[in-house]
């Protein structure tokens, strides 16, 4: 009977320790594979991290470092600091990583293929850096990416991408991509933040991302695509459509008065041509609306007036005609009205004046007569006024 229990308390106390011993092999790992990384990303010519020693006792307090209860570590930030080397292979042993953060710096060359085995990684961002080569991917758990700003080249990365169920954020842009936007991207249907900025990108804006149903906000701006806005009226949920500087032509599709989230609208610096729709005037939602240096024309839509929620119009460099509509009176909301460089004649409006947040007004360069309104001013917010190039009496 001794023996025996002695023999079961010796098993019984061996296998507690080897329960253990696991989560401290990972331990010693961890911080072995954090020394690694700063040695790596440090580079000859960096500095920073200096809390991040081996005589420490406790690496999950090293500053950017956060660890679970088993003390793995499962995020690590370190953005802005003077980092020049670059992300070596060992990054995979860090297989407990949720979030990976390594934006700002200039850590440059390849992300190292075991990226992929961040199994649990949800956020990624390496934006702002020099990385090239190999595009990440193969990280199913993952919900953000952000690439922004990097000397990544070549097509925009697919297969990478279209298979990550779970993204939710997408950016891409200031890197050196070239070619089209792959239609199949209308397969992330997860997404809700794309931004493609600054790439210059070609060919026509595919109109398979109308349905990216659940997409918030597209940012594509300064790209030199063919043709014009594709339909995008059932991308339901969009709040933001940032196209300044693409390329466009043609006219405003009518059905982008039909994306009652709006928010934010900027198709300035195209060659858009026609009239404003007048289906904007459902745009409930809308704060800012730039259309500024196209060449659209005819007298401006009244109906824009069912804008009620904007604070910002600019409307400037185009060709429209006629007069300010009285029923702009209605956008009581308006901070900024910019009518410069078009054909506009008449009277400024009195109700202008009374516009209770107008901050500035700038319609110089058009045919306005008559004197300003006498209430310009009172509101007590007005700060901005440029008339010049006009017609208009002296006070």
């Amino acid at each position: 009977m001794v023996v025996r229990s002695g023999f079961w308390h010796n098993l019984l106390h061996i296998s507690f320790i080897f329960l253990l011993l696991p989560q401290c092999c990972f331990c010693g790992s961890d911080l072995d594979t954090l020394l690694i990384l700063k040695k790596a990303m440090i580079g000859p010519q960096g500095s920073g991290k200096d809390d991040w020693e081996r005589s420490s006792h406790n690496y999950c307090s090293f500053s950017g470092v956060s660890c679970d209860h088993q003390s793995r570590v499962v995020a690590l930030n370190v953005s802005s600091l003077h980092l020049f080397g670059s992300v070596p292979a060992e990054i995979g042993l860090l297989n407990k990583l949720v979030n990976l953060t390594l934006a700002d710096n200039s850590l440059g060359g390849s992300l190292p293929r075991e990226i992929a085995n961040l199994t649990s990684l949800r956020l990624l961002n390496i934006s702002n850096h020099l990385f090239s080569g190999r595009f990440p991917g193969e990280m199913t758990e993952l919900e953000v990416l952000d690439a922004y700003i990097n000397d990544f080249t070549g097509q925009l990365p697919v297969d990478q991408l279209v298979n990550l169920k779970k993204l939710k954020h997408l950016d891409l842009g200031g890197n050196q991509f070239t070619g089209e936007i792959p239609g199949n991207y209308s397969m992330i249907q997860s997404l809700e933040y794309l931004g493609l900025n600054g790439i210059g990108l070609t060919g026509k804006f595919p109109s398979s991302l109308a349905q990216l149903k659940n997409l918030k906000e597209l940012h594509v701006v300064y790209n030199k695509f063919e043709g014009g806005l594709p339909e995008l009226g059932t991308m339901e949920s969009l709040q933001v459509l940032d196209m300044v500087n693409c390329n466009l032509n043609g006219t405003i599709p009518i059905s982008l008065g039909f994306l009652k989230n709006l928010r934010a609208l900027d198709l300035s610096n195209n060659e858009l041509s026609g009239e404003i729709p007048e289906s904007f005037s459902k745009l409930k939602n809308l704060i800012l609306l730039n259309l500024c240096e196209n060449n659209l024309y005819g007298q401006i839509t009244p109906e824009l007036s069912g804008m009620v929620s904007l604070t910002a119009l600019d409307l400037s460099y185009n060709k429209f005609t006629g007069e300010i509509p009285e029923s702009f009176s209605e956008l009581k909301n308006l901070s900024l009205l910019t009518l410069s460089s078009n054909n506009l004649y008449g009277q400024i409006p009195n109700f202008i004046g009374d516009l209770p947040h107008l901050e500035a007004l700038l319609v110089s360069e058009n045919n306005f007569t008559f004197a300003l309104p006498e209430s310009l001013g009172r509101n007590g917010r007005f700060k901005d006024l440029d008339v010049s190039g006009n017609h208009l009496l002296p006070a």
